[in-house]
Parts: C-alpha cells; sequence; structure tokens
C-alpha cells in the first residue's frame, strides 16, 4: 500500500523516471506530468497528496500551475529548482511552499520531505 501519492511534475524524461523510481522504492504512488497543462489535467484526476514542481516547465511556470490550482488543492507543494533567485524564493513563500529542493540533490533531501508520515490535502472537485 502507497504511502503517500505524489503528482511529479517534471518535463526532463529521465529525471521524471529516476524521482518517480526512487519513490516509489519509498512507497509511494506517483504519477508524472511533463507540462503544467498536464499538472493540472492530473491533480483533479490523481488526488495527490503532495505536488513535486519543476519551476521551469515548457508552458508555464510551477507559480503558474499553483496559482490555477489555487482553492482546489491545500496539500503540501515541493519546488525543484537549479536557480534558486530571491524572487522564486519570495514567489514561494507567498505559494506556500515550505520546502525548495536545489537541483542536483540528493534522492535522500526528496525523500525526507515527501515521506513524511502525515495526511495531507488533496484536490477539491469544482
Amino acid at each position: 500500500m502507497a504511502i503517500r501519492k505524489v503528482l511529479l511534475v517534471e518535463d526532463e524524461p529521465i529525471l521524471a523516471e529516476n524521482l518517480q523510481a526512487y519513490l516509489e522504492t519509498r512507497r509511494c504512488e506517483v504519477c508524472i506530468a511533463r507540462d503544467g497543462a498536464g499538472a493540472l489535467l492530473l491533480a483533479a484526476n490523481f488526488g495527490p497528496d503532495i505536488l513535486v514542481l519543476d519551476y521551469r516547465l515548457p508552458d508555464m511556470d510551477a507559480f503558474q500551475v499553483l496559482d490555477a490550482l489555487r482553492g482546489r488543492y491545500d496539500g503540501e507543494r515541493v519546488l525543484m529548482t537549479g536557480h534558486p533567485s530571491g524572487e522564486i524564493c519570495e514567489g514561494a513563500a507567498r505559494r506556500g511552499i515550505v520546502h525548495i529542493l536545489l537541483k542536483p540533490f540528493p534522492l535522500a533531501d526528496l525523500a525526507r520531505v515527501v515521506c513524511k508520515p502525515q495526511v495531507l490535502g488533496r484536490v477539491r472537485s469544482e
């Protein structure tokens, strides 16, 4: 039985598949979205406990994804970025992101953030 439903939003296929495989060894159920539009669709259908989003996506950034989910998702949010500017950190804080993983990060850091044994919110139907 999976302990967490994770929506992983990452456009680099090899990285996304490696992160998915690692999290699945930690008993997470992982669904991958390759862009923001896919993330919005999967968030509604998959009902994740936690969103793990790359900041830069092909069609929008992570903040645009979260803004589109406002009012429908109240779970934990994790941001992945290789370019942590002050603007990104401030935007993350405004959107309730408490964990920012700086690429490249150790997989153990991802597990520490994602695999915490607590129940989080889900996507709500409109």
